[in-house]
């Protein structure tokens, strides 16, 4: 009770600008539920190949990775407001523009376009939370946030997945038809235009801007061993949860033979077990601290995940890809809060564009890898690779973290002149 009572006064800590970022982030998470859910179909019923499809998913991620450091450096100057704006209005104008002009072209541009939107958003997401809370309820603000975006995505999941249907007997058309999942994309870009409304009521707090660029560097530089064992386990599990991740409804639509219906509804739960689990993540940093959390939970996620890619059967692939999903993504919001508290003030922008970098390089160059694997071989060593990165990443968070570690992993070592 003592528990629940304090995790209670935590949440009511919650600034209302943090509040207000929480309620644009249940609407991100609504329309990125319903978008993620298609966007692979609707190019697949374009008639594209698979290892197209991987390219488009890589290119998001290739060029947040090229642009974070970029943007990071613009959330730091133009201020977390406007920042959250901008890429609000780039990543609209991306998402449109692949539904407005499906060739080839178009498309590479346009997912350039929704990654630079993308990177700039995420990446100012992390600083505004840790400006805009205390350390007593941070780590708790931060897994709300998770949290909330992943119960959105359930709703636009759930509530996303009967809309080709929809738009198919509307139109006249086949819900698997390329037009159909063009309109139930389009929904999803209008909400994702809705959330530039609640954005301009956001008052930030005015912050010491870097003299220059390379003004946050020089403060990342001071703390970069710590910063460099926080960032490649990340690299790492990225590399892994790139080959398969964005391809999951792929692997239950081609193993399984589920309906776009179906699949939306495994995925929604999905998304709620993750927003339900990740809201324990600070109750679990509190008890074991932040790391042996991160190990704990991450590393009880890769029985599930061969069962799920090795044992074919439906319902344990269910019940699987939903304990697996929630187990590994509790410690996402426990990772920043570690990077976030380890960067200086000046660098927190820089720090979090660090992390989306490393975060976007697996996501860029693994999908294009896994595209034609799974063209030629199937969906297993898909799964072998990405167990493989899984465990290398755990066991580095232990070894760093955990053993060598017994004090929290951000308490700074004292260094002597």
């Amino acid at each position: 009770m003592n528990t629940l009572k304090a995790y209670i006064y935590n949440v009511k800590c919650f600034s209302s600008q943090a509040r207000l970022y929480l309620f644009v982030s249940m609407l991100n998470g609504i329309g990125m539920g319903i978008f993620q859910l298609f966007f692979n179909f609707y190019i697949l019923s374009l008639g594209y190949e698979e290892d197209f499809l991987g390219i488009l998913i890589s290119i998001p991620s290739l060029t947040g990775l090229l642009v974070a450091l970029f943007s990071g450096y613009v959330s730091d100057l133009i201020g977390r407001k406007r920042a959250f704006i901008l890429g609000g209005l780039i990543t609209v104008i991306g998402q449109g523009c692949m539904l407005a002009f499906p060739t080839t072209g178009a498309l590479i541009v346009s997912s350039a376009l929704r990654g630079l939107g993308q990177s700039l958003f995420n990446i100012t997401a992390s600083p505004f939370l840790m400006e805009h809370s205390t350390e007593r309820e941070r780590t708790h603000l931060f897994s709300f946030n998770a949290g909330i975006s992943t119960v959105s995505s359930f709703l636009g999941n759930f509530i996303g997945g009967g809309l080709p249907l929809y738009f198919g007997n509307w139109l006249s058309v086949g819900a698997q038809t390329s037009k159909a999942y063009a309109w139930s994309l389009g929904s999803a870009t209008i909400l994702s235009t809705l959330i530039l409304i609640p954005l301009a009521f956001l008052n930030v707090k005015k912050r010491k801007i870097a003299q220059s660029p390379l003004e946050p560097f020089k403060v990342l530089w001071q703390s970069r061993r710590q910063m460099f064992q926080l960032l490649f386990p990340s690299l790492v599990l990225s590399l892994g949860a790139g080959l398969l991740m964005p391809f999951m409804n792929v692997f239950f639509r081609h193993r399984y033979h589920l309906s776009d219906h179906a699949i939306g509804t495994l995925f929604g739960f999905g998304s709620l077990g993750m927003g339900i689990a990740i809201l324990l993540a600070p109750v679990l940093a509190e008890k074991w601290g932040k790391a042996k959390t991160v190990v704990a939970t991450q590393g009880l996620s890769i029985p599930f995940l061969i069962v799920l890619g090795f044992i074919p059967n439906l319902w344990l692939a269910k019940v699987s890809f939903l304990i697996r999903s929630a187990l590994m993504n509790l410690s996402g919001p426990v990772y920043q809060t570690m990077i976030m508290e380890e960067a200086e003030e000046d660098a927190r922008g820089m720090a979090a564009s660090l992390y989306n970098m490393i975060w976007s390089t697996g996501w860029a160059l693994s999908p294009s890898i896994s595209g034609p694997v799974q063209k030629a071989y199937g969906f297993n060593p898909v799964f072998i690779m990405t167990i493989t990165m899984y465990g290398l990443s755990i066991a580095l968070i232990y070894v760093w973290f955990v053993r060598k570690r017994p004090t929290p992993v951000l308490q700074r070592e004292i260094q002597s002149s």
